[in-house]
């Protein structure tokens, strides 16, 4: 299949710079590493340079997820991502300066970010958005699913559990060192997350991500390689790249004067989401503190989403969201496809739990009040939530 048909003309015009790359370092994969190649093999030093710093870099991605998430508002576009294949070019100057487009069959969606300004630059939709101050808290989208995001975002929920060394492994034509982490959080759902990194500078790059499930986790329907953790549910890797900042004006965008533009605050993106006069989150919830969130410009996360909370640490943090009850009652209907499951200790109420290997989803509402919880834990804890937050509420 020719470059253009798999990306689409729009993304072969906007990205001959990064076709190149495409077609680079990739025959070599199974070549051996030599010995010594890829650094010491120190595992905790490769993960403090990884943390310490991503150098600047451009390259294509291409993410795979198997959480088979069912495809109900308002999750769908996040279902889609976790549960499928999806290419990402990435071109990223500093943490706040960069570019990741998701590429499809018809053109690309571009995520812009610049200092505290966030843009999203719909090519298929001919709209460009732009949300200040970025969102503290939000679905998961296309940038997250970059290899060095992902593994920093994953390292760093992770800095004390236990490390080991992973053996070296071709990644884009690069040697690139291995570690894996062992979540100690019994309740979390992530079994391992494994990193393979290519030292730069006094930091290193990330280019393969792999997270697998926690064995004895993973619900009915899985092959024997997920239930057992040898296969991963999620994984992200370059296909090519090169450090290296990206020229500056590849990170603007630069939409036809025929392009609809607006203006955007985080609250205005999950207001389809949120209930009405939701309640403020309690300190505590399912046996886990409620963690800080960033502040987001000049203003705390709890005055630009209000009601929205996260509790606990690493990776087995969940998310409480405020739903309006048609939201809760169309993902309830929605879910009867998923193999979503009632959940019991709610009278008078309506709750539903929908478990994948690493993600659990449970909405619930009684009266007017509902609520969404969503997070990589296993599902005993957002039940629980669930009952703490609406169970005998009023």
């Amino acid at each position: 299949m020719s470059l253009s048909r798999r990306l689409g003309r729009r993304s072969l015009l906007v990205g001959a710079g990064a076709a190149a790359l495409l077609a680079a370092g990739t025959t070599d994969r199974w070549l051996p590493v030599p010995p010594g190649a890829a650094g010491d093999g120190d595992p905790v030093a490769l993960r403090a340079r990884i943390l310490a710093g991503v150098p600047p870099h451009t390259g294509l991605a291409t993410a795979t997820g198997r959480l088979g998430l069912p495809a109900v508002p308002p999750v769908g576009t996040a279902g889609r991502l976790l549960s499928a294949t999806t290419r990402i070019r990435v071109q990223l100057a500093a943490p706040d300066r960069w570019r990741v487009d998701e590429l499809t069959p018809v053109g690309e969606v571009g995520t812009y970010r610049d200092g505290g300004v966030e843009q999203v630059w719909d090519y298929g939709a001919n709209r460009l958005t732009t949300v200040t101050p970025p969102a503290p808290v939000r679905f998961p989208r296309a940038s997250d699913l970059a290899p060095a995001d992902l593994a920093r975002r994953l390292l760093g929920a992770t800095p004390d559990d236990p490390v080991t060394a992973l053996a070296p492994r071709r990644v884009a034509g690069l040697v690139a060192a291995g570690l894996r982490v062992t979540p100690a959080d019994p309740n979390g759902l992530a079994g391992r997350i494994d990193v393979w990194a290519v030292p730069v500078g006094d930091g290193a790059l990330p280019v393969a991500v792999e997270v697998a499930a926690r064995p004895g986790t993973v619900p009915g329907g899985y092959d024997t390689d997920v239930v057992s953790g040898r296969a991963p549910l999620l994984a992200t890797a370059f296909t090519s790249v090169a450090p290296g900042a990206p020229p500056p004006g590849a990170l603007v965008p630069a939409p036809p004067s025929s392009a609809e533009r607006v203006r955007a605050r985080p609250d205005d993106l999950t207001a389809g989401l949120r209930g009405v006069a939701g309640r403020p989150p309690p300190d505590r919830l399912a046996g886990r503190d409620r963690a800080a969130l960033p502040v987001s410009g000049d203003l705390p996360a709890d005055e630009l989403l209000p009601g929205v909370a996260v509790y606990g640490t690493g990776v087995g943090r969940f998310v409480l969201v405020p739903a309006g009850p048609d939201v809760v009652d169309g993902i309830v209907r929605g879910s009867a496809v998923a193999g979503g499951v009632d959940v019991p200790g709610l009278p008078g109420g309506t709750a539903v739990r929908i478990a994948t290997p690493l993600l659990t989803l449970v909405v619930a509402r009684r009266r007017r009040r509902g609520v969404l919880l969503a997070g990589p834990v296993r599902p005993a804890v957002l039940e629980a939530a669930a009952v703490e937050l609406v169970g005998g509420g009023s």
